[in-house]
C-alpha cells in the first residue's frame, strides 16, 4: 500500500501496489482516543454535555458510554520525602468522604471512607513517606493516626481553624476581659511569621494566665442557681468555661509544639491547610458542575480529578494503552458499602398495630350495649 492522495473529506487515500484499488484505512485508534479525550475534557470541566455536543447531548452520553468502565491509574508513588504534607478530607454526595494528602502543588495519595477516623487517616498515610512536617486541621483521627505512623514528623496544626475554634467559644465580641484579652491574642497567632514573633506571644499567654488564673477556676454550683439554670445532674461546673476552654486549648497545643512547627526550618512553611482546602474547594465545585451523575459515575470522576492533579499523570494515549493491554478490566466501586444485616426474628414480639386482646380492642362476641 502507498498513499495516493486524499478524498474530498480530507482523508488519505491508500493504493494497492498489486491490483491499483484504491481504499481508505480509517483510524479506529484515533477515533477511540478522541472519544476518551472529549470525555476527559468534559468529566474534569465546567461544560455541560449539551453545550459540548450544542444539542441534548444524547449522542455524546451514547458515544462514550464505554469511557466509563476504564479504571482510574493509580497514583505514582515516587518515594520522594517531601518538606510538607497537607491532609484534610471532604464530605461529598451520597454518604461518601475522600481524604486526600496534597504536597502543596499535587495530589500524593487519596482514601475514600464513609467518615474521618483512624482507620481511615492510617490507610491514606501508610501510601506515602513520612515527610518533614505534616499539616493537618486538627481532626481527632488524624492526630492518632500521626501518632501510630508517624510519631517522629512534626505537626503543625493550621492556625486558622484553631482561630475559628476559639471564635466559636469566645464569638467575635465577647464581654469579659479575660475573653477580649484572649481574641487578642487569638487573632494574633495568624500574624506571627518568625521565632521572635513566636516568642512575644507565649510570653502574652503566659501573662494572660497569670492575670486570670483564679478566673479560670471560678465554679458555679448547682445549689446556688435555679432549677432552669442547671445543667443536667452536674453539681457544679466552671463559671467561665467557655474562657477556660480557649485558654486551655491555646496552652495545651503550644505544649505539644503545635502552633509554631513552621518555623522551625531554615524556610519557614505553610501555617495553614489552604494548599488542600484550595483544592478541596475546586473538587467541590466540580460536584456542583456536574449535580446529577449516579453514585457510580461521581466517584469515577473524582478519581479522574484526583489522578490528573497528580505528579506523574499518563497521558490519555498511555491509559488506553495499558487498559488494552491487561483486556479491558471493568471498573469498581472502592470500598464496596456495607450491607446492613438482615432482620432477626428472634426474642420477644416488637409492637404492632394489630389489635389485642390485652388491650381490650379484641372483636367481641354478644350483646355490648346497655342492661338497662
Amino acid at each position: 500500500m502507498i498513499k495516493s492522495g486524499k478524498t474530498a473529506a480530507g482523508s488519505q487515500r491508500w493504493k494497492c501496489t498489486s491490483c491499483r484499488a484504491s481504499s481508505t484505512a480509517p483510524r479506529t485508534d484515533q477515533a477511540v482516543l478522541a472519544t476518551f479525550t472529549t470525555f476527559l475534557s468534559y468529566l474534569l470541566g465546567k461544560l455541560s454535555q449539551a453545550e459540548i455536543s450544542g444539542n441534548t447531548g444524547r449522542g455524546l452520553r451514547r458515544r462514550w458510554a464505554w469511557c466509563w468502565t476504564i479504571p482510574t491509574p493509580p497514583i505514582q508513588i515516587t518515594g520522594e520525602v517531601y518538606d510538607q504534607v497537607f491532609i484534610d478530607g471532604i464530605y461529598l454526595p451520597y454518604n461518601w468522604c475522600l481524604l486526600i494528602a496534597h504536597n502543596g502543588q499535587h495530589v500524593l495519595a487519596r482514601q475514600w471512607c464513609h467518615r474521618e477516623n483512624a482507620p481511615a487517616y492510617t490507610a491514606l498515610l501508610a501510601k506515602i513517606p513520612a515527610p518533614d512536617l505534616v499539616t493537618t486541621d486538627g481532626h481527632g483521627g488524624a492526630l492518632k493516626a500521626l501518632k501510630t505512623l508517624w510519631p517522629d514528623v512534626p505537626v503543625q496544626r493550621c492556625l486558622i481553624h484553631v482561630h475559628r475554634n476559639n471564635l466559636r467559644d469566645l464569638t467575635s465580641r465577647p464581654n469579659t476581659l479575660a475573653g477580649k484579652a484572649l481574641l487578642a491574642l487569638s487573632q494574633r497567632l495568624l500574624t506571627v511569621s518568625t521565632k521572635d514573633e513566636a516568642a512575644i506571644w507565649v510570653k502574652l499567654l503566659i501573662e494572660i494566665n497569670t492575670q486570670y488564673a483564679d478566673y479560670f477556676k471560678e465554679r458555679t454550683r448547682a445549689k446556688d442557681v435555679p432549677a432552669h439554670q442547671r445543667r443536667g445532674n452536674r453539681q457544679w461546673w466552671y463559671t467561665h468555661g467557655r474562657d477556660r476552654r480557649v485558654y486551655r486549648r491555646l496552652a495545651s497545643l503550644h505544649a505539644k509544639g503545635h502552633l509554631f512547627a513552621f518555623l522551625d526550618f531554615d524556610t519557614p512553611r505553610h501555617r495553614t491547610t489552604n494548599p488542600v482546602e484550595s483544592f478541596n474547594a475546586r473538587l467541590r465545585a466540580l460536584t456542583v458542575a456536574h449535580r446529577g451523575l449516579c453514585e457510580p459515575h461521581m466517584i469515577a470522576m473524582i478519581d479522574w480529578y484526583c489522578y490528573t492533579h497528580s505528579q506523574f499523570p499518563q497521558t490519555p494515549r498511555n491509559i488506553l494503552t495499558g487498559w488494552e493491554k491487561t483486556g479491558r478490566p471493568g471498573w469498581q466501586v472502592i470500598p464496596q458499602k456495607k450491607t446492613p444485616p438482615p432482620a432477626t426474628t428472634d426474642g420477644p414480639e416488637q409492637y404492632g398495630t394489630a389489635l389485642t386482646a390485652e388491650e381490650g380492642l379484641w372483636q367481641r362476641q354478644g350483646w355490648a350495649g346497655r342492661s338497662k
